[in-house]
């Protein structure tokens, strides 16, 4: 009997231990799940807070707001110079005939016993004792040939002087001259005259006007019917004396002609060359960091152009020698133009805008009295060269030139700005400060705004604000407004440090307080947009200098060297001294639950436990994120976390815990486990933004905002 019980114990212990896999239970658990800790770097950049000594906190930011570069004060313009020829302004050149006729000549033609006896006595004395007597002499042909020179030429205009010189004794009467083309057949008579009478040892001229007439190269000069009187009583004799006739044809202006052309100028021209009316910059000088000189030149000629372009007052920096070009047009074929362009750099080149002063180096008074200001003086000369070779050419054939001073951008100039106004914006900048602010208000105690102008321009300004204005991530604007006359900011010149230094920047400051503006509430929109447009005045107010005072090159009125713009930035300095309306702060965490507590977690609560170390009443939300940072689920509470304990002094002594039940549902817990992060977020309030009585509350260092989620889970565990 006792041996059945105690098997039958046994049977029921063995059966007792083995483990039923269809059986299940459940327990329950505390688990730490997420901790964060919320600072001010949580709302702003850390870069941007600095700890006072007394442990506050303030913002401090700096941006740049605008730029000028020198380009946008000194514009120096384009100007072009033109010029034009035709061969109204080309000559041919003059030549002269001489064709003689001796005393021995003459003697033969005399009939009788006169004739013989004047060429028997020859360098004698004789004594005529015939009494006067006249006799007539034959004419003479002389044969004239300008094939040397020219082919046949169509005359605009030209001038052929006929002298007769009578070197005889004897008195020639009646002497009629022609100058006519050679037969060919027959000649076109260009002159004709009569020279009534011509004294002994006596000369006598004559000058015609040539006009539209052709002229052949071989031509006639005819003497005709020439009387000769002998005088009674003695006569010296030298049958070598002559009539001379000398034909000088000169000042030749061809319509047309085929010749072989002498060296001349065609173009030969000084001029002035302003900027035009446009400029509103007095120049005296400048260096060119670039800037180019256009050239082209046209012609019809069937002749090369020899072309020397110069520009007076552009000075190379180290042959001191002015800007010049040297170039050569090709012959025009018949009927078309010939052309020629180019452009030439003048990067390095010191121009001068003094007119005609470049002539008279120097400063002083009297060196002074042909300057003038934005004008600049260029010399043209083309000419063709003489080849030998004959060339036709017409006064329909022109030469046309013109030069362009253009894309100049000077790397240091000097003179008188004038009251040039220049424009910044409208424009707009990022103003990252509060990029971590989600949304909420405040209202700051004291903010302190400076607008610095970092000045490397050779004159004096006035800055005019025409619109600042804040926007933030809701798209909400907040002006920028200044009681009456803080719109502007007077700005101090740089200073002069010669031509080839650099300026000395000067510094130029506005401050903006609650004072004289609205700063306080500019800033508390928490803009992440500045937009600005503003007018900088150059000169403002002040009297214009005279020429010699422009012109001073040791204390200039204005200068700018390219290298020194005008920079314009703001400083701001924000002592974290603060009432708050739903102040968000924002702290995002990696989270994975089943990590944390394996996958058998089936529902229960999370506990949220908050230390508030800031005098600011909070509430809280947790969302859960999917892995593509999405929402899936969230935590959230009306309840009022409260603020930490403070002092007298408004200054915290301790934190303050809160304690947030939420209730977990399995299907909300499905969910939950497939969240990836977790956003904590907490807003911040002081509920009195507009009691007039409200405290601010100075940031320390030490402020933090710390949230632990604990989850008090119900396990199912199986066997």
């Amino acid at each position: 009997m006792k041996s059945l019980i105690y098997l039958l114990i046994c049977s029921l212990l063995a059966i007792s231990c083995v483990k039923d896999k269809k059986t299940t239970w459940d327990t329950e658990m505390l688990a730490p799940i997420v901790k964060s800790e919320l600072t001010v770097s949580n709302l702003l950049k850390s870069d941007y807070i600095t700890t006072n000594p007394d442990s506050t906190l303030q913002i401090v930011y700096s941006s740049d707001l605008f730029s000028m570069n020198t380009d946008s004060f000194v514009e120096l313009p384009d100007s072009t110079f033109e010029v034009g020829a035709s061969l109204k302004s080309l000559e041919l050149p003059s030549d002269t005939f001489e064709y003689r006729i001796t005393m021995g000549e003459i003697a033969r033609s005399i009939d009788g016993f006169l004739g013989a006896f004047i060429l028997a006595n020859h360098e004698g004395t004789i004594t005529n004792l015939f009494g006067e007597t006249e006799t007539q002499v034959d004419g003479r042909t002389i044969d004239i040939s300008m094939s040397d020179l020219f082919d046949e030429l169509i005359l605009d205009s030209g001038i052929a002087e006929i002298i007769l010189i009578n070197e005889t004794p004897f008195e020639i009467k009646n002497v009629d001259f022609e100058l006519r083309n050679k037969p060919q057949p027959g000649g076109t008579v260009l002159i004709n005259h009569v020279f009534t009478s011509i004294a002994a040892e006596s000369q006598s001229s004559e000058s015609f006007i040539l006009e539209n007439d052709t002229v052949k190269s071989e031509l006639e000069g005819l003497l005709d019917q020439i009387t000769v009187t002998v005088p009674d009583g003695e006569i010296e004799v030298d049958t070598n004396e002559a009539i001379v006739a000398k034909v000088i044809v000169r000042d030749l202006k061809p319509i047309q002609a085929t010749a072989i052309w002498p060296n001349q100028n065609v173009i030969d021209e000084t001029r002035v060359i302003p900027f035009g009316s446009s400029v509103d910059v007095d120049f005296k000088d400048a260096s060119i960091r670039e800037g180019e000189i256009y050239f082209e030149i046209y012609s019809s000629l069937e002749d090369s152009i020899y072309l020397t372009y110069e520009v007076s007052s552009v000075i190379h920096p180290t042959t001191g020698l002015p800007f010049t070009i040297d170039t050569v047009v090709p012959p025009a074929s018949s009927g078309s133009f010939s052309s020629m362009s180019n452009t030439y750099p003048v990067n390095g080149y010191h121009f001068d805008f003094n007119g005609n002063g470049y002539l008279t180096p120097g400063d002083d008074p009297s060196a002074l009295s042909d300057d003038t200001i934005n004008t600049y003086v260029t010399h043209l000369t083309a000419k063709i060269q003489y080849t030998g070779l004959k060339k036709t050419l017409s006064i329909d054939d022109t030469v046309f030139v013109q030069a362009q001073v253009k894309n100049l951008k000077p790397h240091f100039a000097r003179g008188y700005l004038n009251n040039k106004i220049v424009n910044a914006g409208p424009s707009s900048l990022n103003f990252d400060l509060f990029n971590k602010v989600k949304s909420g208000q405040i209202d700051l105690e004291d903010v302190n705004f400076e607008i610095e102008v970092d000045n490397g321009i050779g004159a004096s300004a006035e800055a005019r604000f025409s619109k600042i204005s804040g926007v933030n991530k809701n798209n909400n604007k907040v002006d920028l407004t200044f009681t009456p006359g803080n719109e502007v900011m007077q700005i101090n010149s740089a200073s002069y440090n010669g031509e080839n230094n650099r300026t000395t920047h000067n510094t130029s400051s506005k401050t903006l307080t609650t004072s004289n503006s609205n700063i306080d509430v500019f800033v508390e929109n928490f803009p992440n947009t500045l937009e600005y447009e503003l007018e900088v005045e150059l000169n403002h107010g002040e009297t214009k200098p005279s020429l010699s005072e422009i012109l001073d090159p040791d204390s200039p009125p204005n200068f700018i060297h390219y290298e020194d713009d005008i920079k314009a930035s703001f400083n701001m300095e924000v002592p974290l001294s603060l009432i708050a309306d739903t102040l968000v702060l924002i702290d995002t965490l990696d989270f994975n639950l089943i990590n944390e507590t394996g996958d058998d977690v089936e529902s229960g609560k999370f506990k949220l436990l908050v230390d508030n170390g800031f005098p600011l009443d909070a509430t809280t939300s947790i969302y859960f994120l999917d892995d593509t940072e999405v929402i899936i689920d969230s935590l959230w509470s009306n309840e009022t976390i409260s603020r930490a304990e403070v002092n007298g002094t408004s200054q915290v002594t301790s934190k303050t815990r809160t304690v947030i039940n939420f209730e977990i549902t399995k299907e909300k817990m499905d969910i939950i486990k497939m969240a990836t992060k977790v956003y904590i977020v907490a807003g911040f309030h002081t509920f009195d933004l507009a009691n007039p009585q409200k405290t601010y509350y100075k940031i320390y260092s030490n402020y933090s905002f710390d949230v632990k989620l604990v989850g008090d889970f119900k396990y199912q565990f199986s066997n």
